[in-house]
């Protein structure tokens, strides 16, 4: 069974780059950010953006694909 922890949150430094880490959160695909590593799974009701203001492409899917 996948690990089950509380995502890592930190400070935003406005330079935010969403993906893919490879690894699962539980069932949730696990995303992060390369500037500050947050964390991100689909179940959070929030939708990580990148530094333009933009929900990068590999986010939009995985969020679809929970709908």
């Amino acid at each position: 069974m996948d690990e089950v922890r509380e995502l890592v949150i930190s400070p935003c430094q406005a330079r935010c780059s969403w993906s893919s880490s490879g690894e699962r959160l539980g069932d949730d695909l696990l995303f992060a950010c390369a500037a500050c590593g947050s964390e991100w799974v689909a179940s959070e009701a929030w939708t990580p953006v990148d530094w333009q203001g933009v929900v990068p492409d590999a986010v939009q899917a995985e969020r679809a694909r929970g709908s």
